[in-house]
């Protein structure tokens, strides 16, 4: 409905989610969490490497910044990015408890599904630690 230009969906009944659903307020659907998707098994990462075959690389920040461009790397937004992701974390962990709400594939083997109680309480504490950094809503 706010789509300016394309829309696509594996099914044509996904694109008319209104008909089984009848709200137009997506944000209000599960607490405001409808469709983020569980920070404890995203990885936080602040740029990327890329090797080619040649032996070229190139490197870029997380926002597609160059080595030689102003502002690349910069600490200040690293440090409080990572704050407020940590910060999520303790959010999530708290909202949804130990159960993952999804898992990741990362360094060869899954997430686990459940955390154990010492890493949900570790998880718990976080939000607390970084709460000037936690998302208003």
């Amino acid at each position: 409905m706010r789509a300016y230009r394309f829309v696509a969906a594996a099914r044509n009944e996904w694109l008319y989610p209104e008909k089984r659903i009848p709200s137009q307020y997506w944000d209000r659907l599960g607490n405001g969490y409808l469709l983020m998707p569980d920070p404890r098994s995203v990885s936080f990462t602040s740029g990327i490497v890329i090797g080619y075959d040649d032996k070229r690389s190139d490197a870029y920040d997380a926002y597609g910044r160059k080595p030689w461009q102003r502002g690349y790397k910069n600490k200040d937004e690293h440090d409080k990015e990572w704050e407020t992701f940590q910060a999520f974390n303790g959010e999530f962990a708290r909202v949804f408890g130990p159960r993952r709400r999804g898992i990741s594939f990362e360094f060869g083997r899954l997430d686990n599904v459940e955390d154990s109680a010492e890493v949900h309480s570790s998880h718990l504490r976080l939000e607390h630690i970084y709460a000037k950094n936690r998302y208003q809503h």
